[in-house]
Parts: C-alpha cells; structure tokens; sequence
C-alpha cells in the first residue's frame, strides 16, 4: 500500500512545539469533559430543545466546531485522546481479547506539560476509566476520581463543581492553573435530580423505559440484540431524561462559569468544552455507546472560548478530538508534541485531511475503524473486511450506504497499521472495580 503521512509513527515526522511564555502571570485553562453528549442534543447545535442555555451563551462568545469527530465511541480511548493528542491505535488505552488497557506513558499528555511549566493542576473525575491505574493521574498534583462504571454510584455535577472550586479557592490565587473537570451525568441511567428529571418528559407515560432503566446491562444487551424492541412513546421517555441530564449538567456549568467571573478570572481562563462519544437511541438499531462508529456515538461538542477564541466563530470543517491537546498547549505556550493529522484550532483547518476513529467497547464481531475526509465517511469491519461508506452531507444520518473510495480505504488500513507509542499496561478491572466500590463503601 502507499505510504501516507496520516498518523503518528514513533519517529517524529510532523513534529510542531511552541515556545514557552515566560515568567510572567499566565492564562488560566479550563478543559470542561462532558460524558455521553451528542452534539446535536444540545441547543446551540440546532436542537429542538432548549437544553444548554448557559453553554450556548459560551459558544455565542467563543468558537464552536459544527462537527467534531471523536476517535472512539467509549469514555476510556476517546478520553486519552483528547488528554494526549494522538488517536486509540497509538496510544493504545481501550479493550481487547487481553482485556482492559491504560495509556502508555510514552504518550504524550498535557497534564504534564502544564506541570511542568509550573501551573497548579487539578483533575476532578468521575468514572473509573479515568482513575490511575488506567494513568490519568499523570501532572496532576491534585487528582480525585470517583465513581465507577455505571451511573448508580457517581458524584453528579453539582458536587463536582463544588469540589472543584473548594480546590480552586485553597491554592496561589496569583498561581495559574490547569483544570480538568469532568461531568457524567448524561450516562444511563439517566436520573438527574427535580426539577430536570421530568422537565422533558410526558407524565402519562407508565413504560418500564424511567429513570432506572438501564441499572442492570442485560436490559440494554437484550436491546441491542434485537430481543427486545422497544415502543416509540419508550424511546422518547428515554430521550427526554437524557435530556432533562443534559440541562442540569448545564446548569452546573453555568454555576462554575459565574463562580469564575466572580472570582475575577472570567477574562484569563481559556475554557474548552468537549465531548467524549455520543449515545445511541436505536438510531441504528441499538441503544447506549461502544458498539458502533456513527455519527451518533461520534459527532460530540467542541466548544472554546477565552484568550484567542472570541468573537462568536465557527469551525465548519470537520475536526477532531486529537486537536484539542495541541490547540490548548499553543493557545497557552506550552511546549507539547503534536503530530499530523493534528491540527490547531486557533488556525485553519484542511477539509480533506482524513481523521481517523477505532475503539469499540461492546462489539461481538471484532473491531471497527471509521475515516472522515470533508464530507465522505468510511466504516470498515476489520474482522469481517465488511465496508460502509457514507456522505455526511447527503446522508448525515448514514441510512445510504456509498460507492467506498480507494483512498479513505487505503488510510484506514494505514491508520490500523500504524504502531503504538510505547505499551499500554494491561490493567486487571475486577481488581480496580472493587477497590473503587470500596472506597464508596458499597462494599467492604
């Protein structure tokens, strides 16, 4: 096959860094990590619903991507990109037939790039994916992850904020930081508090699809297998408390931004909003993430405002969670390795370069590698050497399969193909899981 300068190889071809910035009081940044959000669930990307009021006034002041691609359809994989700036195949965290894995410390990681230029750092998560034995603690003096893999036993928005600002007011106050703030909320069960709840939802309904549903995997494995098909009033009872999810994590972060202003660092906080993977609401046949690579697990938020990013600017390009990393270290001046096809967000963006997606949590038949260049999308099943091949533009919805392209199919063995940076440690998540439901003390 042709040789392509797509992706990270170990050597460093591509290579960019930016200077350092000095002594001097610096921005602060922001990186807020939204879980399970599609991006056209909120309200200033199109939808029907006034979900997200206090993110769009942020994205009316900032610079929104109309279409960010994220690199896989799961927490663990699509997180580490957008921490490292490089796509799952390199950095390697995810599932296989050897289980769970964590990022490699090879991989870049921006964390460590903001410690090292001295900022105060701080990480507040809230699932166990993104805990340490899977290396998200990496530069950050101040780290507390909680919760674990399902949304029974998770600290919700409100306290997450709370936490977040306890730690923001007992530190330098002439020291700037770097934050990660990380909401869950939006994952099934999707059960926020009154009055979100049932802000969306049609009080005669009396399905078995409410608040709880999805508390147990069976009932979303006997969906997704087709053995269970759930009614449409079940779907929109579903939809509308994930909805009801996504305003009050709205709402919360509405909360933070006025506790930043009030705190006088509204104008020197470079804030990032950004998603992880989308959800499914039988849009293809299924329910939940993890399973497939279309647009509905894969088309997530990008929103940035602050220094560099005002004026109400739009991307309409296609983008990609492995652009965040670069974007932010730039915007601030901090030295960090970036590779192609990485791109910074300050800039513009090729319409053609061809971004790249893998990581399946859920699928039975093997993994899945997903190309989007401009408006042409690629599926290929790797296991099976099965193709779909899409016009987003024609087709967002992926309903009509396409004539595939030689060379999107070309760059998706080539992105397959390309070698991990470094070895991503084997992690044992029995182990893991029941020393975090300890610490909750759901057991002993």
């Amino acid at each position: 096959m042709k040789r392509k300068t797509l992706l990270l190889i170990v050597i460093a071809i591509g290579l960019t860094v930016t200077a350092s910035c000095g002594t001097e009081q610096r921005m602060n940044v922001l990186l807020i990590l939204v879980d399970t959000v599609r991006a056209d669930h909120l309200s200033c990307y199109g939808y029907h619903r006034n979900t997200t009021p206090y993110i769009d006034s942020l994205a009316a002041a900032g610079t929104v991507a109309n279409l960010c691609q994220g690199q896989a359809s799961w927490t663990l994989p699509a997180m580490a990109t957008i921490m490292s700036g490089v796509p799952s195949v390199t950095h390697g965290a995810g599932r296989n037939s050897s289980g769970f894995h964590g990022i490699s410390p090879d991989v870049p990681w921006l964390p460590l790039a903001f410690n090292g230029e001295g900022y105060r750092t701080g990480a507040f998560f809230n699932v166990m994916f993104m805990n340490a034995d899977f290396g998200f603690h990496r530069g950050f003096q101040h780290f507390d992850c909680q919760g674990v893999a399902s949304g029974n036993s998770l600290r919700k928005a409100g306290p997450t904020v709370d936490d977040f600002l306890a730690w923001l007011d007992s530190g330098d106050q002439n020291r700037s930081f770097f934050a990660a703030v990380h909401f869950y909320d939006p994952h099934i069960p999707y059960r926020s508090p009154e009055p979100f709840r049932s802000m969306y939802t049609q009080p005669d309904y009396t399905g078995d699809y409410g608040d709880s549903w999805g508390e147990g995997i069976t009932e979303m494995m006997d969906v997704n297998s087709g053995e269970v098909i759930p009614t449409s009033s079940d779907m929109e009872n579903l939809v509308a408390l994930y909805d009801g999810e996504i305003t009050y994590m709205d709402s919360e972060i509405g909360k933070l931004l006025a506790e930043l202003r009030t705190r006088g660092m509204g104008e020197n906080t470079l804030i990032v909003i950004a998603g992880d993977h989308g959800e499914e609401f039988l849009d293809h046949g299924g329910i939940e993430h993890g399973r497939t690579l279309y647009q509905e697990t894969t088309h997530v938020p990008l929103i940035i405002a602050g220094p560099g990013f005002g004026g109400g600017r739009v991307i309409s390009s296609s983008v990609a969670q492995l652009d965040i990393a670069g974007t932010i270290a730039a915007a601030a001046g901090i030295e960090f390795t970036t590779f192609e096809p990485s791109a910074n967000l300050a800039g513009s963006v090729d319409p053609a370069r061809e971004i790249p997606a893998s990581g399946v949590l859920w699928r039975d038949q093997g993994d899945l590698v997903s190309i989007v260049s401009g408006n042409s999308k690629l599926i290929w099943s790797v296991e099976d050497d099965s193709l779909e091949m899409f016009d987003l533009s024609a087709d967002p919805l992926e309903k009509t399969t396409i004539e595939p392209r030689l060379q999107i199919m070309e760059a998706a063995e080539f992105y397959w193909a390309t070698p991990p940076m470094g070895e991503a440690p084997l992690v044992d998540y029995s182990e893991t899981a029941s020393r975090e439901l300890r610490n909750l003390g759901y057991i002993r």
